[in-house]
């Protein structure tokens, strides 16, 4: 048969297959352990066995302890320089505990006391080296610890060494050094330090003054801030008389225009008196009306009325009556002139306001004058004030830190002579020979002890990681990402099945439940006719042959199926028929070609093998065999050779209702396996599950029974 066709690989956009797992238990989780506990137990003995031996060659060491109580003085409190005398900070206690540690863990420091104390005396075994004193203090930092005592201001300090007396020798040594070192380190400034730089800031400060006198002389002034207010006031007095001026100019022009108006109005010369007499006028207008009255009673007398004459002479009449009443009585004879002395009084004031005009802008001139040199002068102060503020800053700054340098060199002294005395360290316990050494045999068992675990753990997971082979169900679905549907047990000394009794096969490695949970799950599909079962494995002696012979045993006792068993391809041309006669089983011929066989006459027929050397069937013909078998029974099992000497499973898979993979258990590799599973997805097939056969129990029963 052509295997070329079940040589390609899926297709590339095939979608992944869905990962198949049951839940994790602690069987599943020990059966790695007690398999692969030859290469644990070797992994934890070798550092057990190294600790073991590192216990056996170790001396006991000697731990000197020591503390020390840290007070809270004015050491820790930071005073600005000289240049900043304001400034300042305090620490905090975990600061202050953290700088005394360091200065005691200080590499100088540890050097010195290995001096004093001896290099051969404390450590001899550098002593010889060339740089044996750097080593030692590597040494010392090693076996030096220093600790806080949490919510305290006590520091404990612990020192390990060979020498029980060396070790308390050292450490009281170093506590020595440390109090002489922390008291250069918190140090005040000497005497005539500060002594030299107050007197640098004497000689700035004449300096200063010198600039500030020579510059208030330059611009004529003797204080600045009271200058400049001086001359502010002025410059406001200025303006205020400079704006009361300006009203009276304002109020005398007013008063000169008015005034120069009413004179214009007012005459210079007025009438003093006048002389009157009867008017003249009227006495001759008196007379001539008279006397046309008196021509009037002649014509009258003479002619009647109307006549023209008459009436000529009563319109002149008339007239003359009319201007009589509109003429004066009286007349003027003569009259007298003389000044006004209106006029005079308006003279006289106006020249006064324009003489008190005149003086007003006079003195208005003045005073814009004398504002004019005072916002000059202003202008001045404003213009110098930054460069005499800046003087007088330095000035000031400098006075303050000379006033700061005089305090600090009369307390220098002081406070230098005082320091050993008021020292911020107290020795609450010196360091004394310990009486027991500690060797650390139990520690270091522990620890290899320990370390061994862990080595064992490391081996067992990497072992597990990296092994192909598959030891438990949870294995197979981990590894091959399908169903494990069964577990069969090995055993050695397992009995060959007996001879048909009753009409029944008994099975040899399948319970009757195994069997009927597989035809439980075969009866799920719904083909038309028998069901189709198809067992394949990877390899030969995986027991692909034995359990599809159980499988077929418990459909044909234990369920009354009629049930074909084909064989495919069997090794060296013994097929299933072969060994069942072998076995003592009645096996006949059925049919004319001979080519199925009953088993002592119950419902269980075995077909004779099929290719190898036996019957041949073409690829295009396997359908037709298939077919005819489900019309004629209601099982049908395929018992397929392993896909490491034929392909002919592969072929048949995709017309098997349902195909299983059988894997034995620590002896299947997953990679070999998995490529059956995608040669069979690759030919239409599906591998739904896999029977983990020959499984062997490596825990314990009486531990297995309580898991």
């Amino acid at each position: 048969m052509s295997t070329a066709v079940f040589e390609q690989t899926p297709a590339a956009t095939e979608a992944p297959r869905r990962r198949i797992q049951s839940p994790l238990t602690l069987r599943d989780l020990l059966t790695p352990v007690f398999y692969y506990r030859r290469r644990a137990m070797l992994a934890l003995m070798v550092p057990v066995i190294l600790a073991f031996v590192a216990a056996l060659l170790a001396h006991p060491v000697y731990i000197a302890q020591s503390r020390l109580l840290i007070l809270l003085g004015g050491d820790y409190v930071f005073k600005g320089s000289a240049s900043d005398p304001g400034s300042s900070q305090s620490f905090d206690r975990a600061q202050i505990v953290h700088a005394e540690m360091e200065i005691l863990a200080a590499r100088s420091l540890h050097l010195e006391a290995i001096k004093e104390i001896g290099l051969a005396k404390a450590y001899p075994g550098f002593a010889s080296a060339p740089n044996g004193l750097e080593q030692a203090a590597d040494r010392l930092e090693k076996d030096l610890t220093i600790d806080n005592i949490p919510q305290s201001n006590v520091i404990e300090m612990s020192l390990r060494n060979a020498d029980r007396q060396v070790a308390a020798d050292l450490l009281n040594r170093l506590v020595s050094l440390y109090v002489d070192r922390r008291r250069e380190v918190f140090k005040r400034a000497d005497a005539s330090s500060v002594g030299a730089q107050r007197d640098g800031l004497s000689q700035r400060l004449d300096q200063l003054e010198g600039q500030l006198t020579a510059f208030a002389t330059a611009h004529n002034f003797g204080d600045y801030n009271v200058e400049f207010s001086a001359v502010q006031g002025q410059q406001a007095a200025l303006q205020a008389q400079l704006q009361a001026t300006d009203q009276q100019i304002a109020a005398r022009a007013g008063r000169t225009s008015q005034l120069g108006r009413r004179m214009d109005l007012t005459p210079s010369v007025v009438p003093l008196s006048t002389d009157t007499a009867r008017s003249a006028q009227l006495d001759a207008l008196t007379s001539s009306l008279i006397a046309l009255q008196a021509q009037r009673r002649e014509a009258a007398a003479k002619f009647r009325d109307g006549y023209p004459l008459i009436a000529d002479l009563d319109g002149k009449i008339a007239a003359l009556q009319a201007q009589i009443g509109q003429t004066p009585t009286s007349q003027t004879a003569a009259e007298h002139h003389g000044l006004n002395p209106v006029r005079q009084q308006l003279d006289s004031a106006f020249a006064d306001s324009e003489g008190e005009l005149a003086g007003l802008r006079s003195g208005r001139r003045a005073l814009q004058a004398s504002l004019n040199a005072v916002n000059a002068r202003l202008d001045e102060l404003v213009r110098i004030g930054p460069q005499y503020r800046e003087l007088q800053r330095a000035r000031d700054v400098v006075e303050g830190v000379y006033q700061d340098l005089a305090k600090t060199a009369e307390n220098a002294s002081l406070e230098n002579a005082m320091s050993r005395s008021r020292a911020n360290v107290r020795v609450i316990q010196a360091a004394d020979p310990p009486l027991k050494g500690k060797s650390g045999r139990m520690i270091l068992l522990a620890a290899g002890l320990g370390l061994g675990l862990a080595a064992a753990f490391a081996t067992v997971v990497v072992s597990q990681a990296l092994s192909e082979i598959m030891i438990t169900t949870h294995d197979v679905e981990e590894k091959l990402t399908v169903p494990a549907l069964l577990a069969v047990n090995w055993s050695h000394d397992r009995p060959a099945p007996a001879r048909l009794k009753g009409g029944r096969l008994t099975p040899r490695f399948l319970s009757p439940d195994d069997g009927r949970l597989i035809l439980r799950l075969l009866s799920t599909t719904k083909p038309a006719g028998g069901r189709v079962l198809q067992l394949i494995g990877s390899s030969s002696g995986e027991g692909v042959s034995s359990l599809a012979l159980d499988i077929a045993a418990i459909a044909a006792s234990h369920e009354a199926r009629k049930v074909l068993l084909i064989d495919v391809e069997p090794q060296l041309n013994e097929g299933a028929a072969s060994a069942l006669a072998h076995r003592g089983h009645t096996v006949a011929g059925v049919g004319a070609e001979g080519r199925t066989f009953q088993i002592d006459q119950s419902s269980l027929y075995v077909s004779a093998p099929i290719g190898a050397g036996g019957m041949l069937v073409s690829e295009d013909r396997w359908g037709q065999v298939i077919d005819n078998a489900r019309a004629n029974f209601d099982l049908v099992l395929i018992d397929s050779p392993p896909l490491q000497r034929s392909s002919a499973g592969i072929e048949l898979a995709g017309l098997a209702d349902m195909s299983l993979m059988v894997v034995e258990a620590e002896v299947t590799r997953a990679s070999v396996a998995l490529r059956l599973i995608e040669r069979t997805e690759a030919a239409g097939g599906e591998i739904i599950g896999a029977i983990l056969n020959k499984r062997v129990f490596h825990i314990p029963r009486f531990i297995y029974s309580r898991l």
